[in-house]
């Protein structure tokens, strides 16, 4: 398994540098803001990812990285119980008081995990996804991994991202933004056991792959 090597790239300013950070993780009053202006840009790849988990019946779906807590909003609108992890205590803060309706009836449950290691049990989704996501992630095969061990045997998981093979954009710093290549991102999901792994470049929004596999145990 490869991981891209940043090492030759020169970081960027301080603004640039604490962008990333809260980008990746978002705290305190600033990263609720940024919770807030990562909506729009982040919700047609989200959007995208819903389309290619394909969901024809309520299905129990896990969402890593939920950020402010949209996508769990259309997901739960759309019939679906959700099940979300993010790192950030922050975003899961806003995410609940986003879907608190959600959260009373039943349907949603969000927490914060390490995004390395799941808090949740095996076999309990249909469906998984993450988004803009595999950037910040330590160990990303182990996090697939874990994903693939929430999933019921055949499930799921859409996964959409930014590619190195694209260029990496200046403002990014590579050491919060482990841009991974397309190469690297099917070397995660064989690791991690998933098979039948698809990948497109997507139309809308420009610039961001969609990858596509099901879990096998």
């Amino acid at each position: 398994m490869t991981r891209t090597d940043t090492t030759d790239v020169s970081r960027p300013g301080a603004w640039a540098r604490f962008r990333s950070r809260q980008s990746g993780c978002p705290s305190g009053p600033v990263g609720r803001l940024f919770g807030r202006l990562m909506v729009p840009t982040t919700a047609p790849a989200n959007d995208a990812a819903i389309d290619a988990l394909d969901l024809a019946i309520p299905s129990v779906v896990l969402e890593v990285g939920f950020g402010q807590g949209r996508t769990v909003a259309r997901l739960a609108a759309l019939g679906h119980q959700v099940i979300g992890i993010d790192p950030s205590a922050t975003m899961v803060r806003q995410a609940r008081a986003h879907n608190r309706r959600a959260i009373r009836a039943g349907t949603v449950r969000l927490d914060a995990g390490d995004g390395i290691h799941l808090p949740l049990d095996d076999d309990i989704a249909d469906a998984a996804l993450t988004v803009h996501t595999i950037y910040f992630m330590d160990e990303p095969a182990t996090t697939l991994a874990e994903i693939a061990r929430v999933l019921r045997p055949g499930g799921t998981l859409a996964l959409a991202c930014v590619v190195s093979d694209d260029g990496l954009d200046p403002w990014k710093d590579p050491t919060v933004y482990r841009t991974p290549s397309i190469n690297d991102i099917h070397d995660h999901f064989a690791t991690a056991g998933f098979v039948r792994v698809e990948h497109r470049a997507l139309d809308q929004p420009s610039g961001v792959h969609l990858f596509f596999g099901r879990a096998r145990r």
